[in-house]
């Protein structure tokens, strides 16, 4: 059950859908760019790649990403950028 303690994951994703690479007119989730996605109680953790390891608009993608949920009552929120398994096309979901 859940309470005002808990941040649903489809509110999480809904918010991730709003957020698109300055490049590429697809957001986050469907470029296939979260690999995971954790949400303890408020708290969210996320491990993410970019298209490219030397992107230098990750940091502002993050830093959107960060803002953008804890809009929505997301407390603490960790974002980790990884790079294995490299990022690729066949990511991308049937929306995206």
């Amino acid at each position: 059950m859940e309470t005002s303690e808990t941040l649903s994951r489809d509110d999480v994703l809904k918010m991730l859908s709003t957020i698109y690479d300055p490049e590429i007119p697809v957001n986050v989730w469907d470029l296939g760019l979260i690999y995971t996605l954790e949400i303890t109680g408020i708290d969210v953790a996320i491990k993410m790649t970019l298209t490219a390891v030397g992107c230098p608009i990750g940091p502002a993608i993050a830093e959107e990403i960060r803002n953008k949920l804890q809009s929505i009552g997301a407390g603490n929120v960790v974002i980790d950028f990884v790079w294995s398994p490299p990022w690729t096309p066949e990511r991308l979901t049937p929306a995206g």
